[in-house]
């Protein structure tokens, strides 16, 4: 079946923070598809309307919460490391992160079924992006958001490499016949998280090689951040009262100054001040106030520091020099705020810019190439290589509650280790291996990601008993976990990104 059937399409998404957005490959090249609204992008807003109960995805939920916003959820990506959080919703209702996730793809993919004759458009399959610096249970949450939204998953890809594949296709249609080997930074600031990857890609007539080199990043920084920030700027500017209202009313205000605060974001991105109007914040106080570009970089002081650190980390594990970059990928809204802009020629050069990518698209247009390729390996007429490091250490649970780490952080896959490990009691005829991705020394700074039980332990004084843990992560990024103990083995595969 070809992969450009209009009716029979393998799909990339772009399940983003704060905007989500669908392509297809159509033969020719990445094809952003419009929602129902007319819009390349939807926005990743869910509102539950109180009366009958049904959800409401986008900009019309988004308008529906600016009057009720405790019908309202932004930002869910930004929970899903925990999927059996609670999320209030109304009066009544009480979703999981990974339920309100499920909603929103099942929009995005609405707007475009019913583009077409009732019953006639169904996908073969869908990629869904993640951040790079997703950990496992995050990756797997959103694989279990979309067999909720009886999408079929063919793949989960990390976005910036989807990021990199659009540019990687530009150079390929462009210069068909040329090698070329670069150092690329993507630079994804986006509605909720901050990824930071650096790859070398080396593109011949027969193969496109992405090998990441070093990445770092936050999943609590974004562009949601700076809009909390100019909220409270404008809330003293205007000297605003908002303690002593209701919840409710609390909200209200709160929402209305929202909505102005990303207004006036945007228009700081294209001029040096905005002016700021709400004639009805609460019933009694409004806001007419000017913000100047350098008052608002001067609110997101602390996240711009930060980006800072976590830019200067990457040169640090990478063991290159900015110099050494020869390209810079933006992707996400806020990587268009000028103050980054400034941060990238500063520390990388202005002529190194890649401009020619749309930052609010290209992940999606990137994935629906890898969904292609997944489908049809020939697709392209030309191999497609991903080489990935893992992001986070991954170890198990010793005593006191200590993190010990067998494969680190930023260590090339596939790759494997063993360590031997001893009881810390009498006699036990059984243990729970459990094991955690992050950085921190105690597991309680970091992410359960499974669990292998072994039972039957022939019972032996303490420290007598050996028990070997194997750790291997394979290409495809699946982490498998064997544990050996006096002849018996426990296996176990984790899926981990």
């Amino acid at each position: 079946m070809p992969v450009d059937n209009e009716l029979s399409p393998v799909l990339g998404i772009d399940l983003g923070t704060t905007f989500s957005a669908i392509a297809r490959w159509d033969g020719r090249g990445p094809r952003t598809y419009q929602t129902k609204m007319g819009d390349n992008t939807l926005q990743s807003v869910v509102y539950l309307d109180p009366q009958n109960k049904d959800f409401l995805v986008g900009k019309l939920a988004y308008r529906k919460g600016l009057l009720f916003p405790e019908n309202m959820v932004l930002g869910v990506k930004r929970h899903m490391d925990d999927a059996s959080a609670q999320i209030k919703v109304g009066e009544a209702g009480v979703f999981t992160p990974v339920e309100l996730s499920a909603r929103i793809l099942e929009r995005i993919y609405a707007d475009v079924a019913e583009q077409f004759p009732a019953g006639r458009f169904k996908s073969r399959g869908v990629v869904v992006t993640v951040p790079y610096y997703f950990k496992a249970h995050q990756c797997a949450n959103t694989r279990m958001a979309a067999e909720i939204a009886k999408l079929d998953c063919i793949g989960i890809l990390q976005e910036p490499i989807a990021a990199s594949l659009s540019y990687a296709w530009q150079m390929v249609q462009d210069h068909p016949e040329r090698d070329s080997t670069e150092n690329i930074l993507v630079f994804d600031l986006g509605g909720g998280t901050f990824d930071l990857t650096l790859f070398r890609l080396e593109k011949t007539k027969d193969k496109l090689l992405f090998e990441v080199l070093a990445s770092g990043g936050d999943d609590r920084l974004g562009g949601m951040d700076f809009d909390e920030c100019l909220v409270n700027l404008m809330i003293e500017k205007g000297d605003l009262k908002l303690t002593g209202l209701s919840l409710q009313d609390q909200r209200k205000a709160h929402q209305k100054l929202l909505e102005q605060a990303i207004e006036a974001k945007i228009t700081l991105s294209s001029t040096q001040d905005a002016y700021v109007t709400v004639p009805n914040v609460t019933a009694d106080q409004y806001l007419d106030t000017q913000i100047t570009r350098l008052e608002f970089e001067k609110a997101i002081e602390p996240y711009i520091e930060k980006i800072e650190r976590i830019i200067e980390n990457l040169w640090a594990t990478a063991n290159l020099k900015p110099t050494q970059v020869d390209r810079v990928i933006r992707v996400g809204g806020s990587s268009a705020i000028p103050r980054m802009k400034q941060l990238l020629n500063e520390q990388i050069g202005e002529d190194k810019i890649w401009g020619n990518t749309n930052p609010a698209l290209c992940v999606a247009e990137g994935a629906a190439m890898y969904a292609a390729y997944l489908d049809d390996r020939e697709v392209f007429g030309i191999d497609i290589e991903i080489r990935t490091r893992t992001s986070h250490a991954l170890g198990i649970e010793t005593a006191n509650g200590i993190f010990y780490p067998l494969i680190a952080a930023n260590r090339k896959t596939p790759c494997e280790m063993r360590q031997i490990f001893t009881t810390d009691a009498d006699n036990v005829t059984s243990l729970d291996i459990n094991v955690y991705q992050g950085s921190g020394r105690l597991v309680k700074d970091n992410s359960l990601i499974g669990t292998v039980n072994v039972s039957g332990l022939p019972p032996m004084e303490k420290g007598k008993l050996d028990i070997e843990v194997l750790f291997r992560v394979n290409e495809e990024q699946i982490l498998s976990v064997v544990v050996e103990v006096e002849g018996m083995r426990k296996a176990a595969a984790l899926r981990f990104a």
